[in-house]
């Protein structure tokens, strides 16, 4: 009742507290000092399948205004759906924000999930023994470990993923070349192939993938 009360009479002063008389922003939560209550804030929780099932209710940004969507958060915790259009960047379980801005309208991974516009070192290690790799929206370190050639096949570069990096590390274990191509057959910027014992960056820019150290 008190938490209900302080609510509403805070909230006709254009401000909420929860566990607080004194709300210092516009919604002041305040942990309890109850040790068997727990502390949080949710968001809705659905998979990958409902959100797209929503596609509609999140309206498009344009040049004029952003999307009223825009600024959305929520947690996916389950995937289904088919991932494409504006949940093309929901490839794991997390949170998401939904971008309404002009040129985007697309569900952002919060943090280091999924694909986004990488600003820092973010991903994960995949070992290849096989002929051929295809990297994963969550790799950022990719080892060969194979005795024969090996062909990686990097995502396609787009908008979602520039300044996105791979690091490609040939641990062959015959002298074999790594050859490294594009999933739309946009050639790469640069060498694209990688010699046994060396390594090589390539960095997104948008519209295709360049190395941007050589062996």
């Amino acid at each position: 009742m008190l938490v209900a009360f302080t609510a509403l009479s805070k909230a006709q002063q254009g401000r909420v507290g929860i566990n607080t008389t004194t709300p210092a922003a516009t919604l002041d939560v305040v942990a309890s000092t109850d040790a068997t209550r727990p502390d949080a804030l949710l968001v809705p929780r659905l998979s990958r399948a409902d959100l797209e099932a929503k596609t509609a209710a999140y309206a498009n940004g344009n040049a004029t205004a952003a999307s009223a969507q825009n600024g959305a958060l929520v947690f996916i915790n389950a995937l289904g759906g088919t991932g494409t259009g504006k949940t093309v960047n929901v490839t794991a379980n997390g949170f998401y924000y939904y971008d309404g801005t002009n040129g985007n309208n697309v569900w952002k991974p919060v943090g280091g999930g999924g694909t986004q516009r990488y600003e820092g070192i973010v991903g994960t290690t995949a070992s290849v023994t096989g002929a051929a790799y295809t990297v994963a929206n969550s790799d950022f370190l990719i080892v060969t470990a194979a005795a024969a050639g090996v062909t990686i096949t990097l995502p396609a570069a787009d908008a979602t993923n520039a300044g996105r990096v791979v690091v490609i590390s040939n641990q062959n274990t015959s002298a074999t070349t790594v050859t490294v191509i594009s999933a739309n057959g946009v050639a790469l910027a640069g060498t694209a192939t990688v010699l046994q014992f060396r390594g090589k960056q390539f960095v997104s820019d948008g519209t295709k993938w360049v190395s941007i150290s050589y062996n």
